[in-house]
């Protein structure tokens, strides 16, 4: 009610507030789509699957993956506004290389490279092309290096400072790249060190997407309107 009143003192008609009130709610529960997705929706979502595609679920669940791993992997994808629509594709993708790691952070980057398309999709030109701001060689080399090993997973450990500089020298491409108008710049990277950029600027640019070489689908060419120098 209190929203529906702020709307209407904002000159909306009734009709008006209802729909501004429906387009928040649809925003606050795709922002936070990763928290909301519950176990028990996983094994809903696998469920019907399996009504479709038994063979890749029986395949996968529960000798490949764990329901609680794949609840991860939708939840990583999630966060980063990935539709997981098309569950089948994720299931199958995860599943093939959980043979070889259980890991489901780089199990969601192996998801992400199968729905390259739909990924990308939404920052696509008329012309079918990705603007695109890349960093300099030497920059992805320090970042890949940058990577610590440990028990728990990989994190990057750089120097704050360094860390910091990098951010503002991507913040100031990004204003550049706005400025030309379109469809709006993505960051691209290798992926090797996708989600831990992703991680790097999530603060100072959270709507920015980061995708990895490898999500870029044949036929879908890359402009270069901004490279990281720092």
């Amino acid at each position: 009610e209190s929203a529906r009143a702020e709307a209407e003192s904002l000159g909306y008609t009734v009709v008006d507030a209802e729909s501004v009130i429906v387009t928040h709610l649809t925003e606050t529960i795709r922002s936070h789509a990763a928290e909301l997705l519950t176990r028990q929706d996983v094994r809903t979502l696998l469920d019907r699957l399996k009504e479709t595609n038994a063979a890749v679920v029986e395949e996968v669940v529960p000798d490949a993956l764990t329901l609680g791993e794949i609840q991860r992997v939708l939840q990583s994808l999630l966060s980063e506004g990935v539709p997981i629509a098309d569950l089948g594709t994720i299931v199958e993708a995860i599943g093939d290389k959980a043979r070889t790691t259980r890991d489901t952070s780089l199990l969601s980057e192996y998801a992400r490279q199968a729905l390259g398309r739909a990924i990308t999709a939404p920052h696509l030109d008329e012309q079918l092309r990705l603007q695109a701001i890349t960093l300099d060689p030497a920059i992805e080399q320090e970042v890949s290096t940058s990577i610590t090993q440990t028990t728990d997973g990989e994190y990057l450990a750089m120097d704050p400072p360094r860390a910091q500089a990098i951010v503002a020298a991507l913040r100031a491409q990004v204003e550049h790249a706005t400025a030309r108008g379109g469809q709006g710049p993505v960051l691209l990277c290798s992926a090797r060190i996708r989600r831990h950029l992703r991680r790097l600027i999530a603060q100072a640019q959270p709507h920015l997407a980061v995708c990895s070489y490898n999500e870029i689908s044949p036929g879908i060419s890359v402009e270069t309107v901004g490279v990281i120098h720092a």
